[in-house]
């Protein structure tokens, strides 16, 4: 069982490492990160205006 979840770990590991190695290697334009924060607060308020306000 356990180099089952070793091999399992392994797969993981590799996947985030090619998917890092595109995002690197994407020649498209950066995000400014004021923007990416635009984004995650909107997305926020609606998740929370979604679920009636949190908690």
């Amino acid at each position: 069982m356990r180099r089952l979840l070793d091999r399992k770990k392994d797969l993981t590991d590799e996947i985030i490492r090619r998917k890092i190695r595109e995002a690197i290697d994407d020649p498209s334009s950066d995000i400014d990160a004021d923007t990416i924060f635009e984004r995650l607060d909107r997305l926020h308020a609606e998740r929370i205006k979604t679920e009636g306000g949190g908690v």
